[in-house]
C-alpha cells in the first residue's frame, strides 16, 4: 500500500479544496506536516481513517465534520459538500477512495448533516457500492489500522491491560487464524448435525447424552452472549466514567484534586497489576517446585541407603562385571592362577562376580545422588522464594489498601464540595464504578458457568466415544461424529501452536526494536493474554516495571513497528489476505510528545526504519533540534499548517525552516476560522 495523495474539502479546519502529495520515492518516503495543536494535525489523521473506515479516533472531538466557514457562507437550505478523497497504489493497481456527505444549513445557523458514502475506484473503474467496504478491507482490515495510522500522544494507550482483546484480535488476523476459525466453526456446524442424526437413530442411553450435551451447549451460547452484553456496557461505563472526569478537570475549583486523584488511581492501576504478576508467580512456583517439600523423607531413605552400600564396601563397585567374566571364561587370573574348577582361587575370583554386578547400582547412584543433591537444594530456595513473593504481596497489599483510602477521603471531599455540579459529577462518577463493580462480578459468574458447562461436554464426548452401538448405521454415524471432534481438536492445536510461534517472533522484534530505542535494561514481555509489560530481570527475579508514559509510549512505538515488520514477513512468505508487503505506510500524529531528549534522538533515528513511507505531523516544540537533524534526509515533502485565527488579538506564531519562515498562526483575514495548508518551497 503506497500513499499517493490526500484531498480535502470543507472537512473540518479545512475551507475549500486542499491537498497533500505524499513522499513516495524509497530513500526520502517521510512527509512531515507541521502544525500547532488545534491547527489540523489530528484531523489529517483522521481523514486517512474516515475515507477507509468511517471511523474516527478517540481523541478526535465530535462535532459538524463540514467546515463552519463553508456554511457560513452557504445560503439557507444549501447542500454543502464535504469530502475526504484518498489515492494509493495496492498490488500494482491505482485505488481511489472518497467518503462524502453534505449538509443543509438551517435558519438558525447551524447544519444537519447525512449519513456519509464511499465510492471507490480501482484502476479507474468504479466499484460496485456494496463492494467498496470489502474492497478496502483486502487491502488494509479495519482492525490493524490502529498500528498504522495513530495518534503518538495517546499511543501509550495501546498496551493497557484493556485494550488486549483488540491487540489479540489484530495478532489473529496478521496470522490469518480467523481462516482457522472459520474452519472450525464450520465443523462445529457439521458436527451438530451429524449428533441430531445420531440422536435420531441412537439408543436410550446415547440420546439422553446427546440431549445433555446440546443443554450444555446451550448454556455455553447463552453465557457467551452475556459475557459479550457485559464487556460492551463496560466499555459504555468506561468512556462515560472518562467524560465526568474530564468535565471534573477542567472545573478550576477542583482542577487540583482531580489531578490529584488520577495520579492516585494511576498508581493503583499500577500496584493492582504488580499485586496480580506477584500472585500469578506465586501460584507458578507452587505449581513448579512445589512438590520438592515432600521429597524430604524420599532424599533422606535415599541418602541412608547409599550410604550403608558404602559403609558395607559394596560401593564403590570396582570391578566391572564383563571384566570377571572374561578370567573366569579363560581359566586364568591377571596374576596368572590359575582358576580351576570347585578350586579355592576360582572361588574367590567368582565372589567378585558377585559385587561386580553393582556397578549398575553405582552408576544410578551416582546419576541419582546428583538429581537428589539439586533436590535438596531447591527446598530452601523454594522457600526463599515464596518468603520473598507472599512480602511482596503484602507490600502491594497495603499499598493498595493505603491508596484506596486516599481515594475515598478525595470522593468524601469531592461529595462535600459547595458546588452542586461537582457534587453531581461525583454521584454519578460512583454510581459507574458501582455498576463497573457488578458487571465484573456478573461476568466472573459468567466465565464459571462457561467452564463448568466446557467440562461437563468434554466428559459427555468421552461417555459418547464410549458407548457401544449395535447397528450398522448407528455405528457409522458415531464414527462421523468421533472424526468430525478429532479434526476440530486438531485445527485447535494448530490454532495455539501458530499463535505461540508467531507471538514469539513478535515478542522478540518488539525487544529488538525497544533496546535500539530505550536505554533501560527492561525487556518487553507479550504474555500469552496479549498483554505488553515491561519486565526487569537483572536482580535475578523478574519484575513488572511500573513503566512512565514515555516508557509506554516507546514500547508502544516498538509494538507498531514489531508488527509492521511481521506484516510484511507474513505477506511475502503467505500472500496473506492479498497484503502487499513490499510498502507497508505509516501515519501518526505527534510521536514524540512525552519523551526526553535522549529518547527523542533514539525514536527519531528508529522511526525512519519502522516503516516503508511515512507521515509524521509535529508541532514547532517537537520538531527541535536532534529530531530535525535525525530525520532531515529521509523527508521527501514538508507542509505547514497555518491556521488563521478569527479573534483580532490573536497572538501569531511561526515556524522556521531551512527554504524561511512559515506562519503557524496568524489573523484570519477573512474573520473566519480555518487552516491552510502550506507546501513547504512554494511560497
Amino acid at each position: 500500500m503506497k500513499l499517493i495523495s490526500l484531498s480535502l474539502h470543507n472537512f473540518r479546519q479545512f475551507w475549500g479544496e486542499t491537498c497533500l502529495n505524499l513522499a513516495t520515492q524509497p530513500e526520502q518516503s517521510i512527509t512531515i506536516i507541521h502544525g500547532n495543536n488545534g491547527a489540523g494535525k489530528t484531523t489529517l489523521m483522521n481523514a486517512f481513517t474516515w475515507v477507509l473506515y468511517n471511523r474516527f479516533s478517540a481523541a478526535f472531538a465530535s462535532g459538524s465534520l463540514v467546515n463552519k466557514r463553508a456554511i457560513a457562507e452557504a445560503s439557507l437550505s444549501d447542500a454543502i459538500p464535504c469530502a475526504v478523497e484518498f489515492t494509493f497504489e495496492h498490488n500494482g493497481k491505482l485505488y481511489e477512495a472518497q467518503r462524502a456527505c453534505t449538509a443543509l444549513k438551517r435558519e438558525d445557523g447551524s447544519a444537519e448533516e447525512s449519513a456519509s458514502e464511499l465510492q471507490l475506484k480501482i484502476d479507474g473503474v468504479l466499484q460496485p457500492e456494496d463492494e467498496a467496504d470489502s474492497a478496502l478491507e483486502l487491502v488494509l482490515p479495519e482492525s490493524l489500522h490502529r498500528y498504522f495510522f495513530f495518534d503518538g500522544e495517546r499511543i501509550e494507550q495501546l498496551v493497557k491491560s484493556e485494550n488486549r482483546a483488540e491487540m489479540a484480535q489484530a495478532i489473529k488476523t496478521l496470522i490469518s487464524v480467523e481462516v482457522l476459525d472459520r474452519g472450525i466453526r464450520h465443523l462445529n456446524e457439521a458436527r451438530k448435525e451429524l449428533e441430531r442424526e445420531l440422536r435420531d437413530i441412537g439408543d436410550a442411553e446415547t440420546k439422553e447424552l446427546l440431549a445433555e450435551k446440546r443443554e450444555r451447549e446451550g448454556t455455553i451460547v447463552d453465557q457467551e452472549g452475556s459475557r459479550m452484553q457485559i464487556a460492551e456496557e463496560l466499555e459504555q461505563q468506561e468512556a462515560l466514567r472518562q467524560k465526568l472526569t474530564a468535565q471534573l478537570r477542567n472545573l478550576d475549583s477542583v482542577r487540583e484534586v482531580q489531578e490529584r486523584r488520577l495520579h492516585l488511581e494511576s498508581e493503583l492501576e499500577e500496584a493492582e497489576r504488580q499485586l496480580e504478576y506477584s500472585e500469578t508467580k506465586l501460584r507458578r512456583s507452587i505449581a513448579d517446585r512445589g512438590h520438592v517439600v515432600f521429597l524430604k523423607d524420599a532424599i533422606a531413605q535415599f541418602n541412608a541407603f547409599s550410604a550403608e552400600l558404602r559403609q558395607r564396601g559394596e560401593l564403590p563397585a570396582g570391578i566391572k562385571h564383563q571384566f570377571v567374566q572374561d578370567l573366569l571364561d579363560q581359566g586364568h587370573c591377571i596374576c596368572g592362577t590359575p582358576l580351576e574348577s570347585d578350586s579355592s582361587p576360582r572361588q574367590k575370583v567368582e565372589t567378585w562376580l558377585n559385587r561386580s554386578g553393582l556397578l549398575d547400582v553405582e552408576e544410578s547412584v551416582i546419576r541419582m545422588g546428583g538429581e537428589v543433591d539439586a533436590l535438596e537444594r531447591q527446598i530452601p530456595e523454594f522457600w526463599a522464594e515464596l518468603d520473598q513473593e507472599q512480602g511482596s504481596i503484602e507490600n502491594w497489599r497495603r499499598r493498595i489498601s493505603r491508596l484506596q483510602d486516599q481515594l475515598s477521603d478525595i470522593r468524601s471531599l469531592l461529595r462535600g464540595n459547595e458546588d452542586t455540579n461537582v457534587q453531581g459529577i461525583e454521584k454519578r462518577l460512583e454510581e459507574i464504578e458501582k455498576r463497573k463493580v457488578d458487571l465484573s462480578r456478573a461476568d466472573g459468574r459468567c466465565q464459571q458457568l462457561l467452564e463448568t458447562a466446557e467440562n461437563s461436554i468434554r466428559q459427555l464426548n468421552r461417555q459418547i466415544k464410549d458407548q457401544r452401538l449395535k447397528g450398522r448405521e448407528q455405528k457409522l454415524a458415531k464414527r462421523r461424529v468421533e472424526a468430525t471432534l478429532d479434526a476440530i481438536e486438531r485445527l485447535e492445536e494448530v490454532r495455539r501452536r501458530v499463535d505461540f510461534q508467531f507471538r514469539s517472533v513478535l515478542e522478540q522484534k518488539v525487544r529488538e526494536i525497544f533496546s535500539q530505542i530505550s536505554f533501560t535494561p527492561y525487556l518487553p514481555v507479550l504474555t500469552e493474554e496479549y498483554e505488553l509489560r515491561l519486565v526487569d530481570r537483572s536482580g535475578g527475579t523478574e519484575t513488572i516495571v511500573p513503566a512512565s508514559t514515555g516508557e509506554n509510549q516507546i514500547l508502544s512505538l516498538a509494538f507498531i513497528g514489531g508488527v509492521i515488520d511481521r506484516v510484511r514477513a507474513w505477506a511475502e512468505s503467505h500472500g496473506w489476505l492479498g497484503m502487499d508487503g513490499n510498502t507497508l505506510p505509516m501515519v501518526m500524529d505527534s510521536p514524540f510528545g512525552s519523551l526526553d531528549e535522549l529518547n527523542r534522538r533514539n525514536v527519531a533515528q528508529a522511526i525512519a526504519q519502522l516503516g516503508d513511507q511515512i507521515v509524521i505531523m509535529v508541532s514547532k516544540t517537537q520538531w527541535r533540534g536532534e529530531v530535525a537533524t535525525e530525520i532531515a534526509q529521509f523527508v521527501g515533502q514538508e507542509y505547514v499548517l497555518t491556521y488563521n485565527s478569527p479573534k483580532d488579538d490573536c497572538e501569531e506564531d511561526a515556524i522556521v525552516l531551512d527554504s524561511g519562515e512559515y506562519s503557524l498562526v496568524r489573523r484570519s483575514p477573512s474573520g473566519f476560522e480555518w487552516t491552510e495548508i502550506v507546501e513547504v518551497g512554494d511560497q
